[in-house]
C-alpha cells in the first residue's frame, strides 16, 4: 500500500510539473538565430527533449523495480526477473533515444542546404533535393519530401524557425512551393512575424 501512495504522487507530480516545465522551456524559445559561419542551427530549446526523456524513463524504472521486488508466487519468480528486465530495457532505449535527441537533434541550414541531425545518424540534402513541402496547421509543423524519400520534421517550436522561413523561401524549388501554397503562405507568415 505504501508503494500504491508513493507511485501516485509521483505520476501526479509529473503530470503536472511536465506541462510546466514544457511551457517554461518553450517561453526562452529564439525564432530569430542568425547566422554563424553561414550556417542556422535550429533546435528544439534546451531541456526541452531531457524532460521528455525523463518522462519515458521514470515510469519504466518504475515498473522495473516493482517487478524486481514483488514476491512472486513460487515457481513464477522468472516472471519478475523477465518483466523488470524487460520494462528496464524499453526505459533505456526510450529515454536514451530523447536524452541523444537533447545531446545532438538540431538542424542545420545553409545557402547550399540542409542536414538533419538525428539521435544516431545524419541526413544532408541540397534544397533543391526537396521535392514537396506540407505544413500541419494542427501540429504546426513543416516536413520536407527529399528526393532520396526521407523526410525532414520542421516544428514551429524549434528555436530559428523564423530563420528557416527565410532560407526554406529564399532556396526552395519555386514549383515545390506553388504546389503547396498553404506552407508557402506559412512560412511567409512566419518570415514577416519574427522579422
Amino acid at each position: 500500500m505504501k508503494f500504491l501512495g508513493i507511485g501516485i504522487a509521483v505520476m501526479v507530480s509529473m503530470m503536472v510539473l511536465t506541462p510546466m516545465l514544457l511551457a517554461r522551456i518553450a517561453s526562452r524559445r529564439r525564432p530569430r538565430l542568425g547566422r554563424v559561419g553561414g550556417a542556422v542551427t535550429l533546435r528544439m530549446p534546451r531541456g526541452h527533449w531531457a524532460v521528455l526523456g525523463t518522462l519515458a524513463a521514470v515510469p519504466c524504472a518504475a515498473f522495473s523495480a516493482l517487478a524486481f521486488l514483488t514476491e512472486w508466487r513460487p515457481g513464477a519468480e522468472s516472471s519478475g526477473l523477465v518483466l523488470g528486465t524487460l520494462m528496464g530495457l524499453l526505459g533505456i532505449a526510450g529515454a536514451g533515444t530523447l536524452y541523444l535527441f537533447e545531446i545532438r537533434g538540431r538542424l542545420v541550414l545553409d545557402d547550399v542546404g540542409l542536414t538533419r541531425i538525428g539521435p544516431l545518424g545524419q541526413v544532408r540534402a541540397a534544397w533543391g533535393d526537396v521535392r514537396k513541402v506540407t505544413f500541419n496547421p494542427v501540429n504546426n509543423w513543416f516536413f520536407l519530401t527529399l528526393a532520396s524519400g526521407h523526410r525532414v520534421y520542421v516544428t514551429e517550436g524549434l528555436e530559428g524557425i523564423a530563420d528557416f522561413a527565410e532560407l526554406a523561401l529564399a532556396h526552395l524549388p519555386r514549383p515545390v512551393l506553388e504546389a503547396s501554397p498553404e506552407a508557402a503562405e506559412e512560412l511567409r507568415d512566419l518570415e514577416k512575424t519574427y522579422r
